[in-house]
Formats: structure tokens, C-alpha cells, sequence
């Protein structure tokens, strides 16, 4: 079982952005094996962690599926939150029987590099502007791709243990490089954001063990290849912050929504409006399309954004369809792992930290996708952040047992 689950665990990151639903592979085998569980009964040893994690999972799903039937929006919504639910026994599985660390740590890092090489494929045989990989879409595959080199570089301190410390360190620092690289070439804008955050929390973590001088020239590193990344000729970064900025400046002096930017910040104006007079349950995915059709005929909201299905903001979009009881559990699914795996990247041993790091990578990550996309209602967002916690918890909790 040992070899299955580390065999599903590096196919689940490598395959996720080269083939169509390549991530749902080693999902959906994990889950499947989850079934021997039931047989086996393996000793676990779960401890209170174990279950806030398992909880506030469960909270998500209760809460969303509790929305869903009270507002009668149609059964497919449960689709996503019930992978949040399928996470649980994986979780339980991978407690139980977790997985080689190299399984995880090279999966991440040839994920990252093989998304890169589909999108410069397309970029080159297709003359794709923004390229998509094996995803529906541009954002998806940035925001993916971002986060699949965020997580390569989070375990350079575990490749420094390793016998082949300099194969690993160059694998890990490619997958980091091709994540970003196809971030960047997909113009996903609000991916690039995790970027310096992520940076910063990265550099602040290693100056613990290497003291002031290494966080002013790693920081001095970080502020030189921005500005190179600026300032290179036909720079897309240059470009689409300009775009950016551009457009911002021309839905505030004439209001229009024709833009990227300018559809987004009628979504949210509308979400928020929405969302005023049912503060506590929302309206639900039927009552929103509802009254944007109202909206629209009353001459309230622009008609360029009416077919959307979501206000293209997690967090608004949980307001306004399963109101302030769905934004908390929301907020708890994300900001509770977060504090458990900082605690163990601060507290933990050596070898806890490095998941502890990833862990961070991953729930900071989501935190900033969903200030501009809506992940959570897409298949590839939601099974991208609880599979990936699931794992690294699992490895986390593996190098605790041994210490």
C-alpha cells in the first residue's frame, strides 16, 4: 500500500497540468484504496490536529450542502464541495500508509516543468497569446502553474538532506522557475500576487536558520529579478500591469465594464449589493442569477456581465450565495490549515518544516487566487488545494511520528 499511495501522490502533481484532468488520476485511485481502510483497520493514532483538519472540512461540506438544499439550487452544486468530503478518507489512507517524501517533492517540481512545456508548445505550434496547458482555460493554468512552483521551491530545504542533494536541488529550482514562467506567460494577473508574498514568508523562514545577512541579500535578489522582470524588452509582466492599471483608471472616470478589470469590479459592486438584505444565509446559486437578471432589466447592472454564474470572488461569492455561515466556513477551510502547518514550519522539527512551508505555499496561494477567480467552483481548483493538503499533512504527520 505503501508503494500505491506514493505512485498516486506523484502522478496526482506531474499529470495535473501536461494531460486533460490528469490530477483526477491519482484522486480518484487514492480515494479507491481508501476502501481498504474499511478492511485493514490500521491504527492511525489521530490526535486533536488530526481532527480539527478532518473538521473543518466537513464544516465546508455540511455548510455549502445545507445552503444548497435550503435555497433548492440545483443538485449538481454539490459537485465541488463533495470532493471536500472524498478528501477525508484520502486523509485518513495517507495517514495510515504516507508516502515516499520523493513521491511528493518530484511530482510537484515535473508537474510544474511539463504544464511549461505544453504551454510553449502552444505558444509555438498554436500561437497561443495565453496559453492554457491541458486546462480550460489561461487563469486556471497560471494560478495552477504558480502554485506547483511555489511548491518546488518549498522543499529545497528537504533536498539538502538527500544523498543526491544536487540533482534535487536542480530539479526543484527548474519546477520553481517553469511554474512561475507559466504563471507569467498565461497573464494571470492575480496568481503573480503570491509571488512576494510567498517570497517574503520563504525568506523570513530560512533567515530564522541563517540569520540577517542572508535575509538582506536574499531580499536584495528578490527586489533585482522584479525589476528585471520589468524592465526586459516586450516585458508581459510591463504589459499587463500596464493593461491593469489602464483599465482601473477607466472604469473610475467613465464607469466602463468592457474591460477584464472593469467586469470584475462590476461583479463584486453587484455580489456586495446582493448580498445586503441577506447577510446571514444568502441568496443561493439560482436566487443570484435571478436577481442579476433583475438588475439588468432595472438598468442597475451592466448586461456584459450577466451570464457569469459567479462574482469571479471567492469570498464574495460565498457571501452572496450562502451568506456571513458560508464566508466563515470558507475562511475556516483555508485560515485553520494555514495555522497548523505555519505552527509546524515555525515549531516543528527540521524535517516538519519543510511541509510546513509547503503547507503555507499552498493555503497563501488560495488565499490570493480567490480575491480575483472564483477556484473553489472548478473542478481543477477544488481537488488542487484538498488533495495537495491532504498530502502534505499526511507527510508532516509522518516525519512527527518518527522524530
Amino acid at each position: 500500500m505503501l508503494g500505491l499511495t506514493s505512485v498516486c501522490v506523484f502522478l496526482f502533481s506531474a499529470l495535473a497540468l501536461a494531460v486533460n484532468s490528469g490530477y483526477s488520476l491519482g484522486a480518484l485511485v487514492l480515494l479507491l484504496a481508501s476502501s481498504w481502510l474499511l478492511w485493514k483497520r490500521p491504527r492511525l493514532h489521530l490526535q486533536r490536529r488530526d481532527y480539527l483538519l478532518m473538521g473543518v472540512m466537513l464544516a465546508y461540506f455540511l455548510t455549502f450542502t445545507a445552503n444548497m438544499l435550503y435555497h433548492g439550487d440545483p443538485a449538481r452544486e454539490l459537485d465541488m464541495p463533495l470532493r471536500v468530503l472524498l478528501a477525508v478518507p484520502v486523509l485518513l489512507l495517507l495517514l495510515a500508509y504516507p508516502p515516499q517524501p520523493a513521491a511528493w517533492w518530484g511530482g510537484v517540481a515535473i508537474g510544474a516543468i511539463a504544464g511549461a512545456g505544453v504551454a510553449i508548445w502552444q505558444m509555438i505550434a498554436l500561437n497561443e497569446a495565453r496559453p492554457y496547458a491541458a486546462t480550460s482555460n489561461a487563469i486556471h493554468y497560471g494560478n495552477v502553474s504558480m502554485l506547483l512552483g511555489l511548491l518546488s521551491i518549498s522543499g529545497l530545504g528537504w533536498a539538502r538532506e538527500q544523498r543526491h542533494a544536487a540533482a534535487w536541488h536542480l530539479l526543484l529550482i527548474l519546477g520553481c522557475l517553469a511554474g512561475i514562467f507559466g504563471s507569467i506567460t498565461s497573464g494571470s494577473r492575480g496568481g503573480w500576487v503570491a509571488i512576494p508574498v510567498f517570497a517574503a514568508i520563504f525568506v523570513v523562514h530560512h533567515a530564522r536558520q541563517r540569520g540577517k545577512r542572508y535575509l538582506q541579500v536574499a531580499l536584495a535578489v528578490i527586489v533585482v529579478l522584479a525589476g528585471i522582470a520589468f524592465a526586459v524588452p516586450n516585458s508581459l509582466v510591463r504589459q499587463r500591469t500596464i493593461t491593469a492599471l489602464n483599465e482601473v483608471q477607466k472604469f473610475e472616470s467613465t464607469g466602463n465594464v468592457d474591460t477584464s478589470i472593469g467586469q470584475r469590479i462590476e461583479m463584486w459592486r453587484t455580489a456586495l449589493t446582493m448580498s445586503d438584505d441577506h447577510i446571514l444565509l444568502g441568496i443561493g446559486r439560482k436566487g443570484y442569477l435571478a436577481q442579476k437578471e433583475a438588475l439588468v432589466a432595472a438598468g442597475q447592472m451592466s448586461n456584459t456581465v450577466r451570464d457569469y454564474t459567479n462574482a469571479h470572488n471567492d469570498y464574495l461569492d460565498a457571501l452572496v450565495k450562502r451568506g456571513g455561515i458560508g464566508l466563515l466556513a470558507l475562511l475556516a477551510f483555508l485560515l485553520v490549515p494555514l495555522c497548523l502547518f505555519a505552527r509546524a514550519a515555525r515549531h516543528g522539527t527540521p524535517a516538519m518544516q519543510h511541509y510546513g512551508l509547503a503547507g503555507v505555499a499552498l493555503c497563501t496561494c488560495y488565499l490570493i487566487f480567490g480575491l480575483t477567480t472564483t477556484s473553489l467552483t472548478l473542478n481543477i481548483g477544488i481537488i488542487m488545494l484538498v488533495f495537495p493538503m491532504t498530502i502534505l499533512w499526511s507527510l508532516l504527520r509522518k516525519q512527527e511520528r518518527s522524530a
